[in-house]
């Protein structure tokens, strides 16, 4: 199976910078990421080469990755791999995608874009950016 590239970009009612620390602050992702699942728990090293990690149990899933790029608040680049089982951690043969997030602002706001690129599975990636970054304008607005 070859790489795919997954592109999704939503416009939310906040300056680049209030948009950028939404994505790197714990207490800000509980309440927009996966609130639907109240275990999840949220770890963030915001900065080269520090880690994210979000986990929900009850739900069987979560995502571990590195960041590759950290460069606020302009955009931020990490590895992104899928976590079925939390409580036993990463797979050793789990593929490693990368997501690059900009964010640019504009008239009214801020284009958050999410660019994820698989390797090697067919999930539901822009399903699941979709459900995610639907919230954040919402969260940005309040």
């Amino acid at each position: 199976m070859s790489d795919s590239t997954v592109t999704v970009t939503r416009v939310v009612p906040a300056d680049a910078d209030r948009a950028f620390r939404a994505w790197m602050d714990p207490a800000e992702l509980a309440r927009w990421w996966w609130p639907q699942w109240p275990d999840t728990t949220y770890e963030v090293d915001a900065r080269q080469g520090g880690r994210l990690r979000i986990t929900a149990p009850s739900a069987g899933v979560g995502v571990e990755g590195a960041f590759l790029e950290h460069d606020p608040p302009r955009r931020f680049v990490m590895t992104w791999t899928w976590v079925d089982d939390p409580a036993a951690g990463v797979p050793a043969d789990a593929a490693v995608d990368t997501v690059e997030v900009t964010f640019t602002p504009g008239d009214g706001g801020t284009e958050v874009t999410v660019r994820h690129t698989s390797s090697g599975h067919d999930g539901g990636d822009e399903q699941g950016w979709n459900d995610v970054l639907d919230r954040l304008p919402g969260h940005l607005a309040s």
